[in-house]
């Protein structure tokens, strides 16, 4: 195991054992960073999506074109 997964695995220990008040002030100042809580979105918004199927660069650029967005 890696260095960084064995500390997030320590983190995570951490955080599950904590009551969800407490759980939810962490999230809470997570989020009311600007630039962390856009990576925290993205991250999520991957997780959620990984599975999907890929669409083509070009398929899209037409898309985009067909629509009048490029």
């Amino acid at each position: 195991m890696k260095t960084a997964d064995a500390t997030a695995e320590v983190f995570m220990t951490a955080f599950e054992s904590l009551p969800k008040s407490e759980r939810e002030a962490i999230l809470q100042r997570l989020f009311a960073n600007p630039a962390l809580k856009e990576d925290l979105i993205d991250v999520a918004t991957w997780y959620e999506r990984h599975a999907e199927r890929a669409i083509p660069y070009q398929r899209v650029r037409g898309r985009l074109k067909k629509a009048g967005r490029l």
